[in-house]
């Protein structure tokens, strides 16, 4: 090249440097969805703050402390740890208190299980010791209890029952399997484990015992621990029989309302408790008993991955189970910090996790415990700092979780007046990290699924450093197929190559009393559903910093996306609550129950009105979505509007209530969102949306489904009849 063209390039590469210099100084940052430009400006700066704060070291050093002993609801410990969380969110900033409810809370004192027939030998009800996980060494301390299993022995031959289910159950006693007085050996997951009870219980069951085959979270997917991060063959999974047994969630001597000091409460007697005893063991143990196993070879989608054929008995395998249980009442310990908006105090953001475990919970639930500590931390550095949310940011530390939802229900049921009229959203953070080779988790209610993919397009993923809304999506199509112990959502395709993250409709845990009770905006997220230490001896630090998250990057990574979720929660001119998802979700739901109905035999009532609703929803929320979007687009316009941003917030706010049934769904007076029902009600429908209408269909109550439809179309209307108005708030500020 000769010298004129080298002086000619070099030319044109100044030119363009300083283009770029000067559109970079011009440059403004994009704004983020429901922002206007100049409040987009201030909330980036604010989330790169708050990036640039949070500490891996910090996290693992609360994580170490926090499971350095077990902290099951109700034992000292979990007081001590509410402690600890109450220091260190006053050092943090928050105004800060330990709220405190009764509950009947359960504990083991001894299990046993012994082969009796065809010949007598102890079944092991303790986990294997592990060499260098010095937590394995305390194993003698934590037999495979199940939680709520009243005391009790039974002696019955062995019945192989799957997943427990009612269905399950009738093939068996329709194949001429009598199952009165029988010891019933049933799977993990599937069905509910209150329903796996109740259901045997009706049929005359002696007792159950339970175990996590590996086609679920075990050598089938990978390693196992020490390894691996999947279940090893000596594992024992512990659960609480009180989910769907009771129809609601909570102390269950307070339904419906707060077990505060001196509220009335049932005596037990008065509540229908599970009444066989239940014991858990290991799938090394359970794969000796079905060795054993005689009679009709169980069906091919009853076949697990022991290596044996299944059979269903009974017997000739015979056991004899004991239990003895210290159920009785303890104290909760919720502890709740309070960080006060600048702008709307009266607007709550409420985000959570709970602390109490089953043993020592370094993933379920202290992964998320120490990750969200670490996020109060750095919120509370920031508001010192001159960077205070707008809305009032309110951070819970729930107790009793694993034992049935104690410390969120009661205090849902306690404050529900309040959370009615200022929650804005529930952010659930159930636990932070189990296994970074599975993609991340979001179950939430459709409102929030723009917010969260939004964030999620801000956040580096720590390996690949690409965007974890990529990551996320990626992970999901490699695995969508694969059978996840969580499902992947109602309306779930497996078979469709996903675009972007899909967000399962409908959150659990901590997020279940906001949803069902309240009808409220509410999210639960955890980073890898899949993995095999789940209530296991083996969730423990030995466990995280080996092989979970050496690093605690993903750690950091969840405190960013719950703290970012619910910083734009509180930061945002216009709320992000997104009406647009919601109504495909609704037209989803509405589409399935007429699938079903018709399967039935059945036309839902009302069906083309509705459909007629719904379409006007879809498109009163897109016209004001593009409304809104252009308003806030325009600086001078958001000048001249804001004074009525707080009425305008207000509609969007209230927007829940739509959908909020106060006198509850027909039977289940504990579940009062018209969108979702829980399974206590729906074992064996498709799904449990539209609870009202489908209930009766499923009985064939059409009457009563007529009923149900009018409540339905009514509350579409008033969703419609919002968005109108929100439309005509805009628009007036157009003028």
């Amino acid at each position: 090249m000769n010298r004129t063209k080298i002086l000619n390039h070099i030319a044109i590469f100044i030119l363009l440097l300083g283009s770029t210099i000067s559109l970079a100084k011009e440059e403004k940052p994009a704004a983020l969805w429901r922002f206007s430009r100049g409040s987009a400006a201030w909330e980036q700066d604010y989330e790169a703050r708050l990036k640039n704060m949070l500490s891996p070291q910090k996290i693992k050093e609360h994580l170490q402390w926090l499971t350095s002993e077990p902290h099951l609801a109700g034992s000292e410990r979990t007081r001590a740890i509410a402690e600890y969380l109450y220091k260190n969110l006053e050092e943090y900033g928050f105004q800060t208190k330990i709220t405190c409810y009764e509950g009947f809370l359960s504990a083991p004192v001894s299990v046993s299980a012994e082969l009796v027939e065809p010949f007598q030998e102890t079944i092991p009800t303790l986990e294997d010791r592990i060499e260098g996980d010095p937590f394995t060494e305390k194993v003698a301390e934590h037999p495979g209890w199940v939680l709520f299993s009243p005391s009790g022995e039974a002696r019955g031959h062995v019945v192989y029952a799957n997943f427990g289910s009612e269905k399950d159950l009738r093939y068996l006693e329709d194949s001429g399997i009598n199952l009165k007085g029988k010891i019933l050996l049933m799977r993990y997951f599937k069905t509910s484990d209150g329903i796996k009870i109740r259901n045997a219980e009706r049929f005359g069951a002696a007792g159950v015992v339970l175990y996590a085959d590996p086609q679920e979270d075990g050598f089938l997917y990978g390693d196992v621990y020490p390894t691996g991060n999947w279940r090893p063959p000596g594992s024992i999974m512990r659960r609480s029989l009180i989910f769907d047994y009771l129809p609601y969630t909570g102390d269950p001597l307070s339904p419906g309302w707060a077990s505060v000091k001196g509220a009335k409460r049932l005596k037990i007697k008065e509540v229908a408790m599970p009444q066989i005893p239940v014991l858990s063991i290991s799938y090394r143990s359970a794969q000796h008993i079905l060795n054993l196993m005689k009679g009709p070879t169980a069906p091919y989608a009853w076949q697990g991955s022991l290596g044996l054929t299944y059979k269903l008995g009974p017997g000739p395998a015979k056991l004899h189970i004991k239990t003895k249980m210290d159920n009785r009442d303890r104290i909760m310990f919720n502890v709740i910090g309070r960080l006060e908006g600048s702008e709307q105090p009266d607007e709550w953001i409420i985000i959570g996790n709970h602390h109490d475990a089953i043993i020592y919970g370094a993933g379920d639930p202290s992964s998320g415990t120490a990750s969200l500590l670490e996020l109060a931390r750095a919120l509370g550095i920031l508001a010192e700092k001159g960077f205070r949310p707008k809305r009032t940011i309110i951070i819970c530390f729930w107790d009793a979780e694993e034992m049935f939802l104690g410390g969120s229900t009661e205090w849902v049921e306690e404050h529900s007046p309040e959370l009615l009229e200022k929650a804005v959203a529930y952010i659930n953070m159930d636990s932070a990290v189990f296994n970074t080779e599975r993609p991340l988790s979001v179950s939430s209610h459709p409102g929030l699924h723009k917010l969260f993919r939004s964030v999620a397009r801000d956040i580096d993923d720590p390996k690949t450093k690409h965007s974890l809304f990529e990551v996320w999506r990626d992970l999901q199509n490699q695995y969508r197929q694969v059978p996840s112990v969580d499902g992947w959502g109602i309306f779930f395709d497996p078979e469709k190559e996903l675009s972007q993250p899909y967000i399962f409709e409908i959150p659990a845990d901590d997020a279940a009393p906001f949803y069902y009770l309240l009808a409220l905006p509410s999210s639960d997220m955890y980073y890898g559903a899949d993995y095999g230490m789940y209530h296991s001896i083996y969730d423990n630090f030995h466990w995280m910093k080996t092989i979970g998250d050496p690093t605690f990057e993903y750690h950091v990574l969840m405190s960013k996306l719950q703290g970012i979720t619910a910083l734009r929660l509180a930061n945002a001119d216009l709320l992000p609550i997104d009406f647009v998802e919601e109504a495909h979700f609704w037209k989803k739901a509405y589409l399935d129950m007429e699938k079903v109905a018709k399967n039935k035999g059945h036309s839902p009532p009302r069906l083309d009105e509705a459909f007629h609703l719904l379409n006007l929803w879809e498109k009163e929320a897109a016209d004001w979505e593009n409304e809104s979007d252009e308003l806030l687009r325009n600086e001078s316009r958001v000048k001249e509007a804001s004074a009525e941003f707080m009425e305008i917030n207000r509609i969007i706010r209230k927007g829940f209530t739509d959908f909020l049934r106060a006198q509850g769904q027909m039977s289940l007076s504990w579940s009062r969102n018209l969108f979702a029902g829980k399974s206590f009600d729906f074992e064996g429908i498709s799904g449990n949306t539209l609870p009202g209408i489908r209930f009766a269909l499923d009985k064939g109550e059409l009457e009563k489904a007529n009923e149900e439809a009018n409540v339905y179309i009514s509350a579409l209307r008033r969703r419609v009849e919002r968005l109108i108005s929100l439309r005509q708030k805009i628009r007036k500020n157009d003028r």
